[in-house]
């Protein structure tokens, strides 16, 4: 089975998360990833000290289907070694702090004359020609910056930062997106072109109902696990957990109120509309948990399938780690690593009908440097030339 991207060659510069993650799904769509590392310490997530087996499993995660390669791009025949490289390549991706790549003699400007059907991928905290261009940015950093910590928590306390790194995520999806639209242009013009998303950017769209109630006028308020808008809204107790109801439509709520009461409730005149229920919302809050907290999750969820209403248990993370659904949908797949053992990688969300990738990865999570030989071998690089390069700190 021949699928979407294979053929095409990609140069992972990237670290962290975002992307990683975007070569990630690249990957997944059969793109051949080399993924430069520096020499000694590899990137800076497979570097964690208190990880058993001296990898950070973050890195295993993000990075099978991967071949790594190290090389120092501070030395100048380290930088030389990758012009080569590059001359073999489709897509670059990088996500260092503006500037760097600059500072490599491997910024757009400075490869764009030279490998012209190159297309270069920057994924970025915030743009590369904006006034923050230089401040180091996280997922974290950005949930700051972005105004989304600022409507996150509840009302009597400072808002809250997740601890999903949704932002990241987004930014490698989005890379993903505008490489893919590059390589498609490049089928016309023949030539690659700079494509750059930056985290604040991509955050936006994510506030567009807050931002709307504030264009309009709106006060802004952190509401917990309320909504502004629809109601009830709100995590409730079950005998043996947590779920989630979320009514944003009358017939929701209608649904939900004949699971409570019958008829009662839907003709309860503090009920009666959206605005009178969010006026109440307290005392209908009351009366939804005094109902969930006598059933068990798993038979909540059932009555609200079947109902219609929108919910969701309120599962941990040792849950959804152990649900099979993401197995059988190919989201966390068996792989190995030498000083793991087993462990779980992850898949693509995306699902293609002809050209799916295989549900275990075609290559394990690298060893640092493990494919070093074998890709400086195309370029004519020999076992005691290695040796020299290795010694001199260049690989």
């Amino acid at each position: 089975m021949s699928l979407p991207l294979a053929g095409v060659r990609v140069f992972d510069l990237g670290q962290i998360f975002a992307a990683p993650y975007c070569t990630l799904q690249l990957a997944q769509m059969g793109a051949d990833i080399i993924k430069i590392e520096p020499p000694g310490t590899g990137e800076s997530l497979r570097r964690a000290e208190s990880s058993a087996g001296g990898v950070g499993y973050s890195f295993l995660m993000l990075n099978a289907n991967k071949r790594s390669v190290t090389l120092n791009l501070k030395h100048a025949r380290g930088r030389e070694i990758v012009l080569r490289l590059l001359a073999e390549a489709d897509v670059l991706v990088e996500n260092y702090s503006s500037g760097v790549m600059e500072s490599f003699g491997l910024g757009y400007a400075d490869l764009n004359r030279r490998f012209p059907r190159l297309i270069y991928a920057s994924a970025k905290g915030y743009a590369a020609d904006g006034p923050w261009a230089r401040l180091n940015a996280m997922d974290s950093t950005v949930q700051a910056s972005s105004g989304m910590i600022s409507v996150t928590g509840f009302a009597d306390r400072s808002g809250v930062r997740t601890q999903a790194t949704l932002i990241d995520m987004a930014t490698g999806s989005h890379l993903v997106s505008g490489i893919l639209a590059a390589l498609l242009e490049r089928e016309r013009s023949g030539r690659g072109q700079k494509v750059e998303v930056a985290m604040l950017d991509v955050s936006i769209p994510a506030l567009t109902g807050p931002i709307a109630d504030h264009l309009q006028g709106r006060k802004i308020a952190r509401l917990g696990n309320r909504h502004r808008n629809a109601c009830p809204c709100d995590i409730y107790p079950a005998r043996d957990g947590e779920v989630l109801i979320y009514c944003l439509t009358e017939p929701h709520w209608r649904a939900l109120a004949r699971l409570i009461s019958g008829e009662s409730l839907t003709s309860d005149e503090r009920f009666e509309t959206r605005a009178a229920r969010l006026a109440n919302v307290d005392e209908l809050d009351r009366i939804i948990a005094g109902w969930t907290r006598a059933a068990a999750r798993d038979e909540l969820m059932a009555m609200f399938i079947v109902a219609g209403v929108p919910a969701a248990p309120v599962r941990t993370i040792a849950e959804v780690s152990a649900d099979p659904e993401l197995g059988r949908r190919g989201i966390l797949v068996e792989s190995e690593f030498p000083s793991h053992g087993a462990i779980k990688v992850t898949g693509s969300p995306i699902k293609l009908s002809r050209s799916q990738a295989p549900a275990r990865p075609r290559l394990r999570p690298p060893i640092l440097g493990e494919h070093t030989a074998e890709v400086l071998a195309t370029i004519g690089i020999d076992a005691a030339e290695l040796e020299r390069l290795r010694a001199d700190g260049v690989i």
